[in-house]
C-alpha cells in the first residue's frame, strides 16, 4: 500500500472536517490546497490502489478539490480530528470531555452501550 496516498488522504479527510464541520483550521489554506492537489496526482498515479477511504475522496475532489461535499465522515476521521484539534488548540485552555461536549461530542463509555 502506498504509505503517502494513505497519508494524504487522511490529511485531506481530518482538515476538511475541521474545516467544514467544525468551522477550524489548524493549517492554512496554501497547505490544505497542497494536500488538495498531491492527493489528486496520487489518486491518478494509483488508479488501482484500494486504499480506506478512497472513494470518499475521488466524489470529493472535483474541480474545486475541496472536501466541502463530503456529507458523512468516517468515525476514525472525526476522531482523528477532534484530537489533533483538541492538541493544537485547545489543550491548555479545558479538559478533554469538556472541549468534546463544547462541540457536541458525546463518548460513549465501556459497558454502557
Amino acid at each position: 500500500m502506498n504509505s503517502l496516498l494513505q497519508r494524504r488522504l487522511r490529511q485531506f479527510l481530518v482538515h476538511s472536517y475541521l474545516y467544514y464541520k467544525l468551522d477550524e483550521s489548524i493549517i492554512s489554506d496554501i497547505d490544505y490546497d497542497r494536500i488538495c492537489t498531491e492527493l489528486k496526482d496520487l489518486l491518478k498515479k494509483h488508479p488501482d490502489e484500494d486504499t480506506p477511504f478512497r472513494k470518499i475522496a475521488e466524489k470529493s475532489l472535483g474541480n474545486e478539490a475541496s472536501g466541502y461535499n463530503i456529507r458523512q465522515y468516517p468515525p476514525q476521521i472525526v476522531s482523528a480530528s477532534m484530537h489533533l484539534l483538541y492538541q493544537h488548540q485547545y489543550r491548555q485552555q479545558m479538559s478533554f470531555p469538556h472541549f468534546l461536549d463544547r462541540f457536541g461530542v458525546k463518548i460513549k463509555e465501556e459497558g454502557h452501550g
